[in-house]
């Protein structure tokens, strides 16, 4: 049953369970992250989230800690057990047994979940396992929305088959993303590189155009307080195969080859036979070109087959016009700087619709999020359904 009528403290030890899981966003590989908290007597005796990679599941975890718990130990009665959890326990088994029936060995009053696993392979079925075993199952949609914000990536691979999508655009207040020699370090200050970082961090993937890589020459690597965590993989949208001209790339200085995968139109059989010094190690997709632009949908097939299920696209122009143009994107995540630039430097988008177009064709999006830094705005906005 779904129940809004639940106690304060479920409340406070759901929403615990909610920032345990928000902790490990973009870390868990093709796994949702997911947070719990097991209580005894309304003391918290075990906590956990998704760990790194996907594996152990957050539920394993808590059980783990619970386990050694001085208070089981003294005394266990399952009827004070109650299990707080952010998606339903999963029902399907690989090498160890289904969460779902690690709880009910574990033993428990009560589980208490946010979200039925959309998974098939789970679905209402971990509910069930525990039911049957004479566990009350409550699902609650106390905190839908940030749960939600948790488990977008997720969800979205689960009900579509694609990545949760993000374009990344920083720009001048005009909204330029560079001057007109294509000069564009720095249009935002330092605090909004850093929440760059932050960006990447949550995201199981990048993906960028040749262009950007040509102009910029960045690292796309997690640095600063995030340097600890694996880098992630880049995909580069290069439709005729140009990059393998240039000489020294930054990308390469601190990503192994095997993180960069190079999308094109370009039959590549002999190319990579007689240049295979640049090509040992990294992954080449060939997708197929229509009118201009690479076929987005045949990308995004590539980039959720590697185990993507949120993607930062970090630019430049032409890349974020071919996902605006055909709305194949979740949210823009834009950071604004104090500068003014020249019309004619390049803008953040390329003309999309028609010339003749009316203002009413044009997409309307609703801001979710205004952040300032020091003189520099950072502003979420999400596409309307």
């Amino acid at each position: 049953m779904i129940e809004t009528n639940i106690s304060k403290d479920d409340k406070k030890f759901l929403k615990l369970a909610l920032n345990l899981a928000r902790r490990n966003v973009g870390l868990t590989g093709k796994n949702p992250s997911v947070g719990c908290v097991i209580t005894f007597k309304d003391i918290i005796i075990g906590r956990g989230n998704t760990q790194l990679g996907g594996r152990p599941h957050a539920e394993i975890m808590a059980i783990k800690q619970a386990s050694d718990h001085p208070l089981l130990r003294e005394k266990r009665e399952i009827q004070d057990i109650n299990v707080y959890i952010t998606l339903e326990p999963c029902a399907h088994e690989t090498t160890s047994p289904s969460c779902a029936k690690a709880i009910v060995n574990f033993g428990a009053n009560r589980v208490i979940y946010l979200a039925t696993d959309p998974d098939s392979r789970t679905n209402g079925k971990g509910k069930s396992i525990m039911e049957k075993a004479g566990i009350e199952c409550i699902e609650t949609r106390i905190y839908e929305g940030e749960n939600s914000d948790v488990l977008k990536g997720y969800l979205k691979q689960k009900r579509t088959g694609l990545p949760y999508i993000t374009l990344k655009i920083g720009s001048s207040i005009n909204g330029k993303i560079a001057t007109k020699n294509g000069e564009s370090k720095w249009i935002t200050n330092s605090l909004c590189r850093k929440r760059v970082q932050l960006l990447r961090s949550e995201n199981d993937g990048i993906l960028i155009g040749k262009n950007s890589i040509f102009v910029d020459n960045p690292r796309l690597n997690l640095r600063d307080q995030y340097e600890s965590i694996e880098n992630k993989p880049i995909f580069i949208l290069d439709t005729n195969f140009e990059i393998s001209g240039l000489g020294n790339l930054s990308i390469f200085d601190n990503l192994e080859k095997n993180k960069v995968h190079i999308i094109t139109s370009k039959d590549l059989k002999d190319k990579v036979s007689k240049d295979h010094k640049f090509f040992k190690g990294l992954s080449i997709e060939k997708v197929n070109k229509e009118q201009r632009f690479l076929n987005v949908q045949e990308i995004l097939k590539i980039v959720s087959r590697k185990g993507v299920n949120r993607l930062l696209v970090e630019g430049g122009a032409r890349v974020w016009t071919s996902f605006l143009k055909i709305g194949l994107f979740d949210e823009i995540v834009i950071f604004t700087g104090n500068k003014v630039i020249n019309d004619s430097a390049i803008s953040c988008f390329n003309d999309f619709l028609p010339f003749n177009a009316r203002l009413g064709d044009f997409p309307n999006l609703t801001l979710t999020s205004l952040l300032r830094w020091k003189d520099n705005i950072e502003a979420r906005w999400i596409a309307n359904s």
